[in-house]
């Protein structure tokens, strides 16, 4: 039998909160598939250079320091020129068609996160990583069986929320 909804954990305030993402129907999965091909998956590679590249033992503080500081500058360089890709409509859009599949456990049971264009949980609405760790979710879901099971962690590898 198909999964159509799938639960995930998320640290709010060091509170573990448990979300489910629903299956999007197939118009809205196509939309998710082009944006994520057009927008994402070019973003996802220049951000995978910088972590990823360049990656030789780090053996003392300084070179840690030194290392923090070439990331942090090349990232500097790359959001403005990645960002400049994604309108404000577009990521509006995206990320309410998104959060729209999300729903939080709540003491009264699950609540939606968004209807339509509003937010319905303040946790999220007022939280824009945690809006996008659960876009994430939603892409990772929604995709699993189109990049056969695992192969989509490849792609979008699991982003580090480690300050």
């Amino acid at each position: 039998m198909r999964e159509i909804v799938k639960k995930f954990v998320h640290t709010i305030e060091e509170k573990e909160e448990t979300f489910q993402v629903r299956k999007m129907n197939a118009l809205q999965g196509s939309f998710l598939l082009k944006f994520v091909a057009e927008k994402i998956i070019p973003l996802i590679d220049s951000f995978e250079t910088i972590f990823v590249a360049g990656n030789e033992e780090i053996d003392s503080p300084e070179k840690a320091e030194e290392m923090a500081k070439k990331r942090t500058e090349t990232i500097i360089e790359v959001i403005p020129k990645a960002l400049a890709s994604i309108s404000q409509e577009e990521l509006y859009n995206f990320e309410k068609q998104c959060l729209n599949t999300v729903d939080m456990m709540k003491p009264a049971g699950w609540q939606k996160v968004m209807s339509g264009d509003d937010f319905c949980v303040e946790e999220v609405e007022y939280d824009p990583i945690l809006a996008l760790m659960l876009c994430f979710d939603v892409i990772q879901f929604n995709f699993s069986g189109f990049f056969g099971g695992g192969a989509l962690s490849s792609l979008l590898p699991r982003p580090n929320t480690s300050k």
